[in-house]
């Protein structure tokens, strides 16, 4: 009986857990370039902990979280420092403590020192590790991340620098570093991407769907009543147990 119990609770926290999942991706879903996750259940058996097959009871548990790196859709800023990264790569920028982190967020600007960082004031990196220093912010963003002044009056536009885009053999090493940023969790290094296609003047939006994320909240919610409904009926029927043995 107790063991049934048990199953139920399990069950209950994790739609609590399923629940914190969702209410985070309907608060993000005008985040710049956010990655919604998928979260994993794992059902252990009580049977196979206890080596009683009488015992097969299954209890569910949140075992990790998969982001998932979907691209988001394009919206127009008409900010020509905005990048937005088409398919598969990451910006790279440099952190506080001199390490590297990983962000599709390209709503990038420039410091008082005319340095292009992102919207947290990290310098933003060359596919060399270098920052990068821009005369002024009105210029043209190839397609490569390649930077030109702009062209006027017969004077040619000159390339100043170009923005790294890199790639992870596998996004699944991925784990979230904050504001934005993601970090391996391994000691997997990232290349530089063979074929950049970025957009200026655009950034990349949330990959989250509202409306399925409100099916998701509603069958999670029947689902969580359901395991209360059942947890009801085990105490009840333990309340009634314990009246029988006093009978008795």
């Amino acid at each position: 009986m107790g063991s049934g119990k048990y199953g139920a609770i399990s069950g209950a926290i994790s739609r609590m857990q399923m629940m914190e999942n969702i209410s985070e991706h309907l608060a993000a879903t005008k985040t710049t370039a956010y990655k919604r996750s998928k979260v994993s259940f794992e059902a252990q058996l009580g049977e196979a902990n206890s080596g009683m097959a009488s015992m097969g009871v299954n209890y569910a548990r949140v075992t990790r979280e998969v982001i998932d790196f979907t691209p988001g859709h394009l919206e127009f800023t008409g900010n020509p420092l905005h990048l937005a990264i088409t398919g598969d790569g990451f910006f790279q920028v440099e952190r506080e403590d001199g390490s590297s982190g990983y962000s599709r967020k390209g709503s990038f600007q420039l410091d008082p020192d005319g340095q292009l960082v992102d919207s947290n004031q990290r310098p933003v990196l060359t596919a060399d590790g270098a920052p990068i220093t821009l005369p002024y912010p009105e210029v043209d963003i190839a397609v490569d991340g390649s930077i030109y002044t702009k062209g006027d009056k017969g004077v040619p536009a000159v390339k100043i620098a170009q923005v790294g885009l890199f790639q992870f053999e596998d996004n699944s090493v991925l784990q979230r570093a904050g504001d934005g940023l993601f970090q391996p969790s391994d000691d997997s290094r990232p290349v530089q991407h063979p074929a950049p296609q970025l957009v200026q003047k655009n950034v990349e939006g949330s990959n989250v769907d509202m409306m399925r994320e409100m099916v998701r909240m509603t069958n999670n919610k029947r689902t969580f009543e359901a395991t209360q409904k059942a947890l009801r009926i085990y105490s009840e029927m333990g309340k009634k147990m314990a009246d029988i043995g006093l009978i008795q």
